[in-house]
């Protein structure tokens, strides 16, 4: 009787394992595209990171040396902030997922020294170095499950005196 009731043991358990055959490949199908996404995401966000902080040193090194130090005839601000962009787009060539721009706004009591019709003036007067970082994630497109992005901003904004050659405030 004991034999009998071993067969019967093995029999039931011969026969659940048979039935749970290929539920592991359906987990694995189920789970795999959910693992990709989510290996996906975490590549794009320890790049974007990396080139934020690369861009933060770039960007300070590019204002501090194009529009506090602008070279001989370049004093306008707009060539200066083309200067900066160039520079910035210089140290980033091979990224084909990053976009810059770098915008300039006066700020200060006064205006410059043209709309005091002096040849100088002593109110203060600072320019502020807008430079925005586009980070377009690679891999997805214009959208991932549904959800479209334009890409992910980053901007960082650098003061400087245009009198003061070198310095960032």
């Amino acid at each position: 009787m004991r034999s009998g009731s071993r067969c019967s043991c093995r029999h039931r358990l011969f026969t659940s394992l048979r039935s749970e055959r290929g539920q592991m490949a359906v987990e694995m199908v189920v789970v795999l595209p959910i693992l990709l996404a989510v290996l996906g995401i975490m590549v794009n966000l320890m790049v974007y990171l990396g080139d934020c902080a690369r861009f933060d040193r770039v960007a300070a090194e590019a204002v501090r040396t194009q529009a506090a130090s602008p070279g001989f005839g370049e004093y306008r601000s707009v060539s200066r902030a083309q200067d900066v962009q160039a520079l910035i787009e210089l140290s980033f060539a091979g990224s084909d997922y990053l976009f810059f721009e770098v915008t300039v706004s006066e700020s200060g009591f006064g205006g410059g020294p043209e709309e005091a019709g002096i040849g100088f003036s002593l109110t203060p007067f600072q320019e502020t170095y807008i430079c925005s970082m586009q980070y377009r994630p690679w891999g997805f497109g214009d959208s991932f499950f549904g959800i479209h992005f334009s890409g992910i901003p980053h901007t960082r904004n650098y003061v400087i005196d245009p009198y003061r050659p070198g310095v960032l405030l």
